[in-house]
């Protein structure tokens, strides 16, 4: 009998990124010089994994960011010509373009590009400045605890009252997502979801409200198909005050 060889996990890498954001403390170059960094450090971890780069702010990539960008991912999109990401960037708040702009993105994506995950065994969704750390190892997302779920960092009650979020009080909570993935059969359940966010940030909106991706995340991912990792294994600064997080 010949020998059994076993397949590593097939990884695929979302990273959203905004390189000529208007808001936050960090300008174009330093954007673009972490957003590298993430590359790299996914580059670090799992050598063989895809990387999908997803550039959605509505002032698109110049030229010689994407000429510094595109060698370094499998495959780089430039959002910015999506009607719906010029029409969210008209939004005074800034909070609510990059809300509403990566999920558009993400879901355009999971929709238009199923065929880049086909055979990818675990898609994680990284959003780009932030790096995987030395706590990150891919192969522990082998445990069969881990097949047919989501892996978020955390379940953290929200920093804002129920009346904002919409939320019942004992419902008010938040997933973060600056590193989750999920197994690639539950791709039919991310898409619909992140339909179903999308909708439900503009009721939010219109009512005068305010929600998030964290709590959108929490509210529409299906609970049984939750696993919960602590630490997740992913480091970098915020950028509204440039703040070190570690998850």
């Amino acid at each position: 009998m010949g020998a059994i060889i076993l397949r590593g996990m097939q990884a695929a890498f979302i990273v959203t990124s905004a390189i000529n954001a208007r808001s936050g403390m960090f300008a174009p170059e330093e954007r673009l010089r972490d957003t590298i960094g993430t590359i790299d450090s996914i580059r670090q971890r799992v050598p063989d994994a895809a990387i999908h780069l997803l550039d959605m702010c509505g002032d698109g990539l110049q030229p010689a960011q994407a000429r510094v960008l595109s060698p370094a991912v499998t495959r780089l999109f430039d959002y910015s010509g999506l009607h719906d990401v010029q029409a969210i960037y008209k939004a005074p708040n800034p909070d609510v373009v990059k809300n509403l702009t990566e999920m558009t993105c993400f879901q355009h994506f999971l929709h238009s590009q199923e065929a880049l995950l086909d055979g990818v065994d675990r898609i994680f969704k990284l959003s780009g400045r932030y790096r995987l750390d030395e706590r990150f190892c891919i192969g522990d997302y082998g445990d069969p605890g881990y097949r047919g779920q989501m892996v978020f960092s955390g379940r953290y009650a929200s920093q804002f009252a129920p009346e904002v979020t919409g939320n019942d009080a004992a419902d008010n909570f938040q997933l973060m997502s600056r590193l989750w993935s999920f197994d690639a059969c539950l791709l039919p359940v991310v898409r619909s979801a992140y339909g179903q966010m999308i909708e439900r940030m503009v009721e939010r909106l219109n009512a005068g409200g305010y929600v998030d991706i964290e709590h959108l995340l929490h509210r529409y991912m299906p609970r049984a198909r939750i696993a919960i990792r602590t630490p997740i294994g992913v480091s970098g600064r915020l950028a509204p005050n440039a703040r070190e997080i570690s998850d």
